[in-house]
């Protein structure tokens, strides 16, 4: 790309002989990298809001003690869910 924006940074002047063609291959590169990051920007913006939702911890810890039988329940009923938000 660099390379057919050069001669418009070195030689090409606006009353140049050849500057339409250099206008023209030049303007169809901006507006193709032009999409490119829109596209990325996109696809960020979508990244963000998938993982806003994991920021918030798998599992809340109580205060008291609990038994292990009552952690198991919790787990499968609060923790699993979650990662498999996160998976899918």
């Amino acid at each position: 790309m660099l390379d057919a924006l050069q001669p418009g940074i070195d030689t090409l002047k606006w009353n140049s002989e050849n500057i339409n063609p250099f206008i023209n291959k030049a303007m169809k590169i901006v507006t193709e990298v032009d999409e490119l990051v829109k596209k990325m920007k996109d696809n960020v913006r979508k990244m963000n809001e998938i993982t806003k939702n994991w920021a918030k911890p798998l599992y809340e810890r109580k205060n008291k003690a609990l038994l292990a039988e009552d952690v198991e329940q919790t787990h499968q009923a609060v923790v699993q869910p979650r990662l498999e938000e996160i998976r899918n």
